[in-house]
């Protein structure tokens, strides 16, 4: 998997108390190797997802202009968003993969994991 941004691990953001996210200058190029590597190309479906859906649905963006033609994001993200109010305020417990029910595991398949070799 290639990630669209990465921690700038230096860069600390204190409105958000995590580290600065920062693009993947790599990643379209990253994308290609990968489709080509199985044999696809530009015209192959790509689904990305994330926590929220806000990085899965820019990286499709610039997947889009760079020209490959059916990238998706899925809507929500994977964990969806912070409840506002209730039992689950500031929890990720609305919308999202997760939340709607659908399959997912903290467990790792190793089996099903795919890294690349630099």
């Amino acid at each position: 998997m290639s990630s669209y941004v990465e921690p700038d691990f230096p860069s600390w953001d204190e409105s958000k108390g995590t580290f600065k996210l920062e693009p993947n200058s790599d990643f379209v190029p990253e994308v290609r190797r990968r489709l080509q590597a199985k044999g696809l190309g530009p015209e192959s479906t790509i689904v990305l997802i994330c926590r929220s859906g806000d990085r899965s649905a820019a990286a499709a963006n610039l997947l889009a202009e760079a020209g490959l033609k059916n990238v998706y994001s899925v809507v929500d993200g994977y964990e969806g968003d912070l409840a506002a109010d209730g039992p689950k305020a500031g929890q990720r417990a609305v919308n999202g993969w997760k939340n709607a029910g659908l399959p997912w595991s903290y467990k790792l398949d190793k089996s099903k994991m795919y890294k690349v070799e630099k």
